[in-house]
């Protein structure tokens, strides 16, 4: 029997998801997450376009007309043809202000799709100790129903011959009832939990290995990714802005053009033979006036940059007063683990001499299922204690912008 269960246990844990396995996977096939990695590509792209705009363009085309009969004085069938080369020389600095645009969009969405996978690591490992905690708690109650079953079962017997009264029958019976009721509403909730889990992780997730997350020891700030992806996307606004200038200087082309036409069923006018000609030409172009068109157009374009700066003061402040929450959360939480250890010696203490002293007479059943209760609450608070502690450390990294996979063992 002991062989069983010591199989039992070890397949449980050979086919458990430790969470560092968990996060690495999550990281790859969460939906949202593989779609911002697919939207990062997006301005390279557009970058690409604009640098491909540099080159020379070059057109052909031709024509053929055909008439029939043929009119007086005219040819019955006209053809021609051209090809033309055109190239931009100075374009006042608008495709090279683009592209830098373009580069700082790219920025902003690579560091945005990174705050993004470090929420996701928190989400998940937020989860992954609530089941957790909850499992403990439901570990707790099933411990209780084990004595409340035991219990009920003991004075039943016990007032079938009248050693005891049908009230103290009941009250246990109502103290094991309320423990079942308890029960099944945490397995909901972890149900629940569980759910969103896969959907965040991508898989369906059967059984939580044990892990754990290395407490913070001289740990530096970095600013959010969050706070990088406003700056970018600042900068990104002040070049296509800069853009917007580059109509208010010259801009040079040049061009080629080499055409040929001629006629079939000709007249005098129209005499047998194919004409050629040659046309470069070299144009500049400034504008002058236009209103205030594009200043307006700028001051609008500028006034979103202004508006994300604002938005950057707030949350750098905010980061900052996050992470000093986020370090006295730990020391509180730390606090409340001693005092829950022990009151949960105080509590195991208590219940073992009062159920002693309840099967010999000396105190109520009431007394006896205060202290069970009480043990059964101290346990579940002690190890929820210790799980809250583990979502702290992760809280903490988050705000200082690391990854928290790197922490967990």
């Amino acid at each position: 029997m002991k062989k069983l269960v010591l199989s039992a246990i070890l397949t449980f844990y050979a086919n458990a998801d430790n969470l560092k396995s968990i996060l690495d996977y999550t990281l790859t096939h969460n939906d949202l997450s593989v779609a911002k990695d697919i939207n990062i590509k997006k301005p390279l792209l557009e970058s690409e376009s604009i640098k491909k705009d540099n080159f020379p363009k070059i057109y052909i085309g031709g024509a053929y007309q055909r008439y029939n009969p043929r009119p007086l004085g005219r040819p019955g069938d006209i053809y021609n043809g051209y090809a033309k080369i055109s190239f931009n020389i100075y374009d006042g600095g608008s495709k090279k202000n683009k592209i830098e645009a373009k580069n700082f969009e790219f920025k902003s969405l690579k560091f945005e799709s990174k705050s993004y996978k470090k929420q996701l690591q928190f989400n998940v490992v937020n989860l992954y100790f609530n089941i957790k905690s909850l499992k403990a708690s439901l570990f707790a109650l099933e411990k209780a129903k084990e004595y409340l079953t035991a219990e009920l079962k003991r004075v039943e017997n016990l007032f079938e011959v009248g050693a005891v009264t049908e009230d103290d029958v009941k009250k246990i019976e109502a103290s094991l009832f309320n423990t079942i009721y308890q029960i099944d509403n945490i397995k909901y909730q972890i149900s629940n939990l569980k759910k969103n889990l896969n959907l965040t992780v991508g898989k369906k997730v059967e059984n939580l290995g044990d892990s754990t997350i290395l407490p913070p020891v001289n740990i530096t700030s970095d600013t959010l990714d969050t706070i990088k992806s406003l700056q970018a996307k600042s900068k990104a606004i002040e070049y296509s802005a800069k853009a917007l200038n580059s109509v208010y200087l010259p801009q040079i082309d040049i061009s080629d053009t080499y055409s040929l036409s001629g006629y079939d069923r000709y007249d005098r006018t129209h005499p047998k033979g194919d004409d050629d000609e040659n046309q470069l030409s070299l144009s500049i172009n400034m504008l002058l006036f236009d209103g205030d068109s594009v200043k307006k157009q700028k001051e609008a374009i500028l006034i979103q940059k202004l508006s994300l700066q604002k938005q950057i003061n707030y949350y750098k402040k905010e980061q900052n007063k996050n992470i000093k929450l986020a370090f006295l959360n730990i020391e509180t939480i730390k606090t409340q683990i001693t005092s829950a250890k022990k009151s949960l010696e105080a509590a195991n203490k208590a219940f073992e001499i009062i159920s002693n002293r309840y099967h010999s007479g000396e105190v109520t059943v009431v007394d006896y299922l205060d202290a069970l209760s009480v043990k059964t609450n101290t346990l579940a608070q002690y190890k929820m204690a210790l799980y809250n502690l583990q979502v702290a450390y992760a809280t903490y990294y988050l705000y200082t912008n690391h990854e928290i996979k790197e922490y967990v063992k």
